[in-house]
């Protein structure tokens, strides 16, 4: 599965947590191809943020400014937050799994997932841009 477009690229910007809070708070719309559709949010990043922008509101002047220095006068069109959140998750599972030695048993209590998604997760490699 592809990495959802720009979350990747917003992560790197403003950090994995302050990307899928951001995404969270934005509308999202109803985007259709040929055979299926998803639900994505849309987000115009102006080229300066005043304090009372609703992104400075969301993360901050600070990450909002960082995000207006790297995005700043584009259209960003990532998935929705829920596509976010588990692509988060699933680099945590595979972070402990690989790094921290932690068991699939304990892992599947810890994430409420089947032991079968746990280790289907912890065999897909993370490649950058985009999770396989």
């Amino acid at each position: 599965m592809a990495t959802p477009d720009n979350f990747r690229e917003i992560a790197d910007v403003i950090g994995e947590d302050n990307a899928v809070r951001l995404i969270e708070a934005l509308p999202t719309y109803r985007e259709r191809a040929s055979n299926y559709s998803s639900e994505r949010a849309l987000l115009y990043v102006p080229k300066r943020i005043r304090p009372d922008h609703h992104l400075a509101k969301i993360l901050g002047q600070e990450l909002a400014d960082k995000l207006a220095e790297g995005f700043g006068g584009e259209m960003l069109k990532p998935a929705n937050a829920r596509t976010a959140r588990r692509i988060v998750r699933d680099k945590l599972i595979r972070r402990r799994a690989n790094d921290g030695g932690a068991r699939i048993p304990d892992l599947s209590r810890a994430f409420h997932l089947t032991e079968r998604q746990i280790r289907n997760i912890v065999r897909r490699r993370e490649v950058v841009g985009h999770q396989l």
